[in-house]
């Protein structure tokens, strides 16, 4: 039996404690609803990999994408939306909701009794429809929010990959939950005794390894057999770098047909394009500076660190 639900206050987002929340309390390892995809392995965004490597390493502040700013915007509009279609005071809740391991910052919560009814998730999709079932991501984050609030169904509304907007909804499967639990639990729990970092036997993408380990030393001896990956290694790269000499040479091949044409037919067909294109200059950093020394103080306090990281290289001496 999981322990029980609680409420904590929300950290401002994107601060430092709104990072630290999501990833660690009270020294263990939780997961937000959001990332419940992930753990369940059903994430069309992150793997289960991934996710581990991301509680592992300190939290980082990415930017939004395109993806996000679009969610950001839209979703004041689309709770407002539910609040008029499901006559409900849909409120911001200024906390976040936790049950074990996991944890759910809500978009918009009905509070009956001052116990959440029903929440409310706000998406925005290119990739599905409102005649779709509910896609899984969707159902593992909805029994998350479940589980922490104790509310009685979720309320997905959404604009979808035609422009229209729509309502999902989704009740608690108490079996679901059970296996979200256990897997949060077993997950969490070699996240914190560190099993995941010394599990030879869990596969890594290249990157994963980097970000797990990037201040390598010492060295390990490897099986015989490793040399043939190697070999492939090698030969893989060659074949790339050939491949890339053979793609330049076709196109200049195809560059010297069209020369200051800007389309080349074939049977009065446009089957190729050579626009031009405009790509910003920006700034000359380095004549800016050199030209203006009181800036160049000033820069001084601006200057990024060095970017660090593995590169793999075939040793000869084999």
């Amino acid at each position: 039996m999981s322990e029980e639900r609680t409420t904590f206050p929300k950290p401002k987002y994107r601060s430092k404690e709104w990072f630290d929340t999501r990833r660690t309390i009270n020294g263990g390892t939780v997961f937000g609803a959001s990332e419940c995809p992930a753990l369940m392995g059903v994430s069309p965004f992150e793997t289960l990999q991934d996710l581990v490597v991301k509680k592992i390493n300190p939290p980082i502040d990415r930017q939004d994408n395109d993806a996000t700013r679009r969610g950001h915007i839209l979703e004041p509009a689309l709770i407002d939306h539910c609040r008029h279609e499901y006559n409900a005071d849909v409120v911001l809740p200024d906390v976040m909701f936790r049950r074990g391991r996991l944890v759910s910052t809500l978009d918009g919560v009905e509070y009956v009794d001052g116990k959440p009814r029903r929440v409310f998730e706000a998406k925005t999709t290119t990739a599905y429809a409102l005649t779709d079932p509910l896609p899984q991501s969707y159902f593992w984050q909805g029994q998350a929010q479940l589980e922490t609030t104790g509310a009685d169904y979720v309320v997905f509304v959404c604009l979808d990959r035609y422009m229209r907007v729509g309502f999902w909804e989704l009740h608690p499967d108490f079996q679901a939950i059970e296996e979200l639990q256990t897997q949060a639990e077993k997950i969490g729990s070699k996240i914190d005794r560190n099993e995941f970092v010394t599990d030879k036997d869990i596969p890594f993408t290249a990157q994963q390894i980097e970000a797990l380990f990037p201040t390598p030393a010492g060295e390990i001896e490897l099986d015989v057999a490793i040399l043939h990956a190697i070999e492939l290694y090698e030969a893989f790269k060659q074949q790339g770098a050939e491949v890339k000499k053979q793609e330049q040479e076709i196109k200049d091949q195809i560059a010297n047909l069209l020369r200051d044409n800007e389309y080349g037919t074939v049977n009065g067909q446009r089957v190729i394009s050579y626009k031009r294109q405009t790509r910003k200059g920006g700034i000359d950093l380095d004549k800016m500076l050199a030209e203006n020394p009181a800036i160049a103080e000033i820069a001084k306090q601006y200057i990024k660190q060095d970017t660090q990281f593995r590169v793999m290289r075939i040793l000869n001496g084999r």
